[in-house]
């Protein structure tokens, strides 16, 4: 009832009383493959300045999300950080757990994250404190972990931890098949960077997808694989760990530092261009997935030292938790002068486009073409 008194008074002031148009339909949500959510989809568009107010509500009768939106397709349900195709995030978003804990309370301007955003776990716990500009962490930012306790206090600009720590985070470790017995061959090495579903401090998280589940179907690889894992609520360009953690393994295994190959899907897409445009001499080819790029100022700043870097970068056109354009504009500015990047598009794959890449050889035969010596 709460609620209801608070959405009509929202209707009242925003002047929606004589100027209002009401859709509401069942709309079919697919979460993942064969598993399907369906939500009561309610709209309310505003016919004197065209802003809908959306509403999308569990099958108990809660509110899932309500949001404001300055272009909206009511066949489309995005993650709050997505503007899939033509929605255009206005003005505060919300989302609420299925059984009435709020989960996110953020701002949007043009469709952009701007201002204040707070997170919650589903136990009631404040995740996050977060202060956006135009898309990119600017300002103090606080993190908790799940038990209360405060994680992180941050100072970001133009998405760029202003004071990153030197750490070391732990990782998985294959190796291929012959390592032990054939102990004169340095082999080539994969970094594998997962999504952001597999953070924290759990390596048994990485054997969700990507190339550790893979490994954990008992698949041989001619290269030595090393995952390592991004703790909970950061980012892979977060913190400083790659060169501590790139001096430890080539010291304990036998790398070919000739052809090291980077990759990664999702949250792992977006720190596999950061890693290659920081640490450019390292790697002899990268195949980022699915990945941001615009969150942060440090790639467009230094997309120049890519230029040389063999990319094969993928995404489906219809992903709704990072938009395509995110790819698409990276390799555009690429094009011009990398000869050797390519970009894999599928029309109909969301976000679950990995699935269609580490299972199949094509993209560990494209690796080995590539080699820092040649």
């Amino acid at each position: 009832m709460k609620h209801r008194t608070i959405f009509t008074l929202l209707i009242i002031s925003w002047g929606l009383v004589n100027a209002q148009e009401v859709d509401t339909f069942k709309l079919h949500y697919a979460i993942s493959k064969g598993d399907t959510t369906i939500y009561t989809r309610i709209i309310d568009r505003n016919t004197k300045n065209n802003i809908f107010f959306v509403r999308d509500i569990y099958d108990n009768g809660q509110v899932q999300m309500e949001a404001f939106y300055s272009s909206f397709n009511k066949e489309i349900k995005e993650e709050y950080q997505c503007n899939y195709k033509t929605n255009t995030k206005e003005g505060q978003y919300k989302e609420w757990y299925k059984n009435g804990q709020i989960e996110y309370i953020g701002n949007f301007k043009k469709g952009l994250r701007n201002g204040q955003a707070n997170s919650w776990y589903l136990n009631g716990q404040k995740q996050s404190d977060e202060t956006w500009k135009n898309g990119q962490l600017n300002g103090k930012t606080k993190y908790w972990l799940e038990n209360g306790d405060l994680q992180y206090v941050l100072k970001f600009r133009h998405g760029q931890n202003l004071r990153p720590k030197n750490v070391d985070y732990k990782y998985l470790t294959y190796l291929p098949v012959n390592y032990k017995t054939d102990t004169l061959i340095a082999w080539p090495l994969i970094i594998y960077l997962h999504g952001g579903s597999d953070r924290g401090n759990d390596l048994n998280k990485l054997y969700s997808s990507g190339i550790p589940d893979q490994i954990y179907r008992g698949r041989n690889f001619p290269f030595i694989i090393i995952s390592p894992q991004c703790p909970k609520n950061i980012r892979w360009e977060t913190e400083n760990w790659f060169k501590s953690f790139f001096k430890e393994i080539v010291h304990k295994y036998r790398i070919d530092t000739n052809r090291v190959y980077l990759t990664g899907l999702s949250l792992g897409g977006a720190g596999t261009w950061y890693l290659a445009a920081k640490y450019p001499d390292i790697f002899a080819a990268i195949a980022p997935i699915s990945g941001f790029t615009s969150h942060n100022d440090f790639l467009d700043k230094n997309i120049s030292k890519l230029v040389d870097t063999p990319i094969w970068a993928f995404h489906g056109k219809i992903d709704n938790v990072v938009p395509f354009e995110e790819t698409e504009r990276i390799v555009k500015k690429l094009e011009p002068k990398n000869h050797q990047i390519k970009f894999t598009v599928e029309p109909n794959v969301g976000h679950w486009m990995h699935w269609l890449i580490y299972p199949n050889q094509d993209l560990y035969d494209w690796f080995l073409k590539y080699s820092k010596n040649k």
